[in-house]
């Protein structure tokens, strides 16, 4: 990447990387469907009026959504709300990138090296020493819907590069539009107090989401996929790597998560095999983009 690529890569990091502490303080006070149903219609009405319509490739949109915006985000806000800290999911969250280049070497034919094999038994062996601590024994549920939330994350990354023709705040504006009714009849039907929780909320939930809509869907999400189209998938999900550090410091300073050697450890294993997997100066432009619907 060039430097003010790698400028923009920190930046999103950043985003995402903080993101997960108002994710966790918004569903301790929203039902987490309904947090991001509000989410997902707050951009929408901020980017319906200036996105085109995805004209030839409605298909492929819908399953980008129904993947990212009601799988990824989903599994992600149920885990969190199951009790999975927020620094513990930052971590867990950055799986999504071994995951996206296995991914993108069966489906886009970007080439992965032996180190891959090598830094993704190191990741997941990291992952377990993280999950086994004596603190997390109980609440494999949160742990395992992130998991889940991560493994969804990385199949979106694989359909967002296909859908390289379309404008990233383009994908976002629509994704948001397409997930929120299905959002909307999950809420109603699987929770409760959904007004009420409007009305209820502290200031902090309120700032939480503006934060979510303005800076990780918008500002976020939309330079992640402007990045996305002009390098290959490998080296974009390396901007994961720097998501735990950035979640790690959020959840410790503001909401006082607990950071022990056992997590350091098994964050460095998994940031490790990680690093080992996808720090290359490979610069592939091969893609292999959806061709429109008839």
């Amino acid at each position: 990447m060039s430097p003010f690529h790698i400028l923009l890569a920190v930046m999103v990091a950043a985003i995402f990387g903080f993101g997960f502490v108002p994710s966790k303080i918004g569903v301790a006070s929203y039902p987490p469907l309904w947090f991001l149903a509000v989410r997902f219609a707050l951009v929408s009405l901020l980017l319906i009026w200036f996105i085109r319509l995805p004209r030839g490739q409605w298909r492929a949109v819908l399953v980008f959504a129904f993947v990212m915006g009601i799988g990824h985000f989903s599994l992600s806000y149920l885990g969190m709300k199951a009790g999975a800290e927020a620094s513990l999911a930052a971590l867990l969250w950055v799986m999504q990138a071994p995951i996206s280049a296995a991914l993108a070497f069966i489906m886009l034919d970007e080439k992965i090296r032996w180190r891959a094999v090598a830094g993704l038994i190191m990741a997941l062996a990291g992952a377990a020493i993280l999950i086994g601590e004596p603190r997390h024994v109980g609440n494999y549920l949160g742990i395992g819907l992130v998991g889940g939330s991560a493994v969804l994350g990385a199949f979106a990354n694989i359909l967002g590069k296909r859908l390289g023709a379309v404008e990233p705040l383009t994908l976002q504006g629509w994704s948001a539009v397409v997930a929120l009714p299905a959002l909307l009849v999950l809420s109603f039907i699987f929770e409760d107090d959904q007004i009420t929780s409007i009305v209820n909320a502290p200031w902090e939930a309120h700032g939480s989401l503006l934060y979510l809509v303005f800076l990780s869907s918008m500002l976020g999400y939309g330079t992640y996929w402007w990045l996305m189209k002009r390098y290959n998938v490998a080296t974009t999900v390396s901007i994961f790597l720097m998501v735990p550090a950035f979640g790690a410091v959020g959840g410790v300073a503001v909401l006082g998560d607990v950071f022990t050697w056992q997590s350091g450890l098994g964050a460095a294993g998994m940031l490790g095999g990680v690093a080992l997997l996808m720090l290359r100066r490979e610069r592939v432009i091969k893609t292999t983009p959806l061709q429109p619907e008839p």
